[in-house]
């Protein structure tokens, strides 16, 4: 092996080291606003949700029959 094939073989394998710690930071941003996006959908659905009874009768609506 000569010197020029070998310090080829070194930038190749530096360059996809580097790449590979790219993918790596975009996956882990990507994850970080997945998360931040689902917490905020989570919030918002606790928010929507009545604390207390609307209707003049706390039982109406407060089951679901899934018998079919």
């Amino acid at each position: 092996m000569d010197t020029s094939s070998l310090a080829s073989f070194a930038t190749q394998l530096n360059q996809s080291q580097v790449q590979q710690q790219v993918q790596i930071s975009v996956l882990k941003s990507a994850q970080e606003m997945a998360s931040s996006g689902a917490l905020q959908l989570l919030e918002g659905v606790s928010q929507s949700v009545p604390t207390s009874p609307t209707s003049a009768n706390p039982n109406v609506g407060s089951q679901i029959d899934v018998r079919a």
